[in-house]
């Protein structure tokens, strides 16, 4: 019976942290670098129709590659506030 509510434990946790990875991947670090890539590309990508919403960031290139320029970001912000490498 433990192994039993060890198991459910052990997926209710792994449910909430795939949750909020997707919430902070697909919408935060999105929402991050989607402004940075506008501005570097001159308003080229991601282009006014391909504004990715949620989960859609999976399916399009766009989405993934904004969203892996906000972690960036967002990284390289903290390591500063903390007074890290940079």
């Amino acid at each position: 019976m433990d192994d039993l509510l060890e198991e459910i434990g052990k997926g209710f946790l792994r449910g909430i942290g795939y949750i909020l990875a997707e919430i902070f991947f697909g919408m935060i670090c999105y929402w991050v670098g989607w402004p940075i890539c506008k501005i570097v590309t001159l308003g080229k990508y991601p282009s006014s129709t391909e504004v990715v919403y949620l989960d859609e960031y999976r399916t399009r290139d766009s989405g993934f590659w904004c969203s892996v320029v906000g972690l960036l970001v967002l990284v390289l912000l903290a390591l500063y506030l903390m007074g890290g490498a940079l």
